[in-house]
This record gives structure tokens, C-alpha cells and sequence, in this order.
């Protein structure tokens, strides 16, 4: 297997966060790379060769085109890829699709778009030059010049979308719909449909992926208390494992009086975490 995590350009960020080069020449399903995904960023998926499979909890599966666009997943769910296979993927922040692509997140969450009908055909002619690269060097060079290229052009206004979803990262997603709403002089349902607009999700359920994900990095904490992290509530982190892992936590039903942390290898929920 030949995997390279790849860093882009200061003038990317916030938006894009990293690019991913995977290559793998096995026959029939491949196990990804561990942390591929993360719950709560999006990620554009360009496939020279192989395919993908994402199976969501309680929608149907689809296989992904060449080169697509993943929204937010909200539930549990599964990536399967059959190799050989070559991927190039780009991780983007919550807002990054919006900011690049305009496409309005509610969309397409749980689902995907196909970049070869966007309406910019730069992302249809990206998809067509990385299939010849397989230097990841070159791949880097191709894709901050891209990425670069479009953010030099109009965009649609992220509407304090952006800054929401920030403020929320930074208070690790512990904070109310009326406190964010106050914070940025919003009514209610403004806010809602704003946020809905620009990150594809409501808010709450936002702010529950951010402090269920942060719960799972404390990974130098050899043993979880609950005061510790963002759940004060067992039944909540319960509730949470549940919708974004799909099953329970494996210390669950261990005799312990102190739960242990989740293992890293489940901070990988499929396709999410």
C-alpha cells in the first residue's frame, strides 16, 4: 500500500485541510487507511481506478463516481473500496464545499455530487489530470494550483455561516442554539437556515458531531471520566456512539467502574468520525 498524507497551501486554509494520496494494487475489498475520514469535514474523492461504495445507516448505498463531492454524513456508515485502486482525496472543512463549489450543503447530505456535472468544468479537467499523476508531489502541485485558481474567483458569501461553525469548533460544540443565536444577533430560525444552507445540517446536530469527535481524540487519556470531556452524561455519549458508530462502545458492558476510551481504531466510524 502506498499512502501519503500531503499539505496544502497556507492560502487554502480554513477550508482545505489536507490532501490524501492513496494507492493500493490488492484485488477485491480493501481496508482503508485509518482516520481517511473525519466526522464533520467534507471531502472531494477523485478515483482513477478502483471504486467506492459508501453504504449510509437507513439510506441506500451508491457507488461514487470518478470524481465527487461527499456531504456531511449524519449517521453511521460504511466506505467499501475493491482494488486495485488509486485515490486522491481532499479534505475539506465543514464550510469549505460551499465556499468553493456553491453547492448549498442540505443538498446532498448523506450523499454526494458528481464534479463532472458541476457547472465549472475546473474541477472535470482536475479530475482528468490527476488521473495521469501518481507522483504525490505532483499531485500536491495540481491541486493547490487548482484549489488556488478558484479561490481567486467570485464566491458566494458563507452568510456568518463560516464563523458559526467556528465558534462552535472552538467551544467544542458545548453551546446552545439560543446562545449562538445571541452571539450572533440572530433570531432562530435565521440562524437555522443559514447554517442548513452553508454546512448542510441543523446547529445541534453540529455541535453533537464536534463533541463527539473531540471525546474520541482524547487518546492520551489512558482512562475515561466522564467530567473530563465534553459528556457529562453517559446515556448522551451512548446516544452519540450509536448514530455516528453505528454500535456500542466496547468498554461498554466491561466490569469496570471508569469506562475506558474508545480504541483509535474506532475513532474511524466507516466512513465518518
Amino acid at each position: 500500500m502506498n499512502f501519503h498524507i500531503c499539505h496544502p497551501g497556507d492560502a487554502l486554509r480554513p477550508f482545505v485541510k489536507q490532501f490524501y494520496y492513496w494507492e493500493d494494487d490488492s484485488y477485491g475489498l480493501i481496508q482503508l487507511p485509518q482516520h481517511l475520514f473525519t466526522l464533520g469535514d467534507q471531502y472531494m474523492v477523485f478515483i482513477p481506478e478502483g471504486t467506492a461504495v459508501i453504504k449510509p445507516a437507513g439510506h441506500a448505498a451508491f457507488t461514487l463516481p470518478r470524481h465527487a463531492v461527499t456531504g456531511h454524513f449524519t449517521s453511521a456508515c460504511q466506505l467499501q473500496v475493491s482494488g486495485p485502486v488509486r485515490m486522491m482525496i481532499v479534505q475539506l472543512n465543514a464550510y469549505g464545499c460551499y465556499r468553493m463549489l456553491g453547492i448549498d450543503g442540505q443538498s446532498f447530505t448523506n450523499y454526494y455530487r458528481n464534479l463532472d456535472l458541476h457547472e465549472n468544468p475546473v474541477w472535470s479537467q482536475l479530475g482528468s489530470r490527476l488521473q495521469q499523476l501518481r507522483d504525490p508531489q505532483e499531485i500536491t502541485a495540481t491541486l493547490n494550483q487548482a484549489f488556488q485558481q478558484v479561490l481567486q474567483c467570485d464566491a458566494p458569501c458563507l452568510k456568518q455561516a463560516d464563523e458559526m461553525a467556528d465558534y462552535l469548533l472552538a467551544r467544542q460544540g458545548n453551546v446552545s442554539v439560543e446562545e449562538l443565536a445571541k452571539a450572533f444577533q440572530l433570531s432562530r430560525p435565521t440562524l437555522e437556515r443559514l447554517f442548513n444552507r452553508v454546512i448542510g445540517m441543523p446547529p445541534q446536530l453540529f455541535a453533537r458531531m464536534v463533541r463527539f469527535r473531540n471525546a474520541l481524540q482524547q487518546t492520551e487519556i489512558a482512562q475515561w471520566q466522564m467530567p473530563a470531556t465534553a459528556y457529562y452524561n453517559l446515556a448522551m455519549f451512548i446516544q452519540d456512539h450509536l448514530q455516528f458508530n453505528g454500535e456500542m462502545p466496547s468498554w461498554y458492558n466491561m466490569p469496570a467502574t471508569i469506562a475506558h476510551m474508545p480504541s483509535p481504531a474506532m475513532q474511524q466510524v466507516a466512513v465518518a468520525s
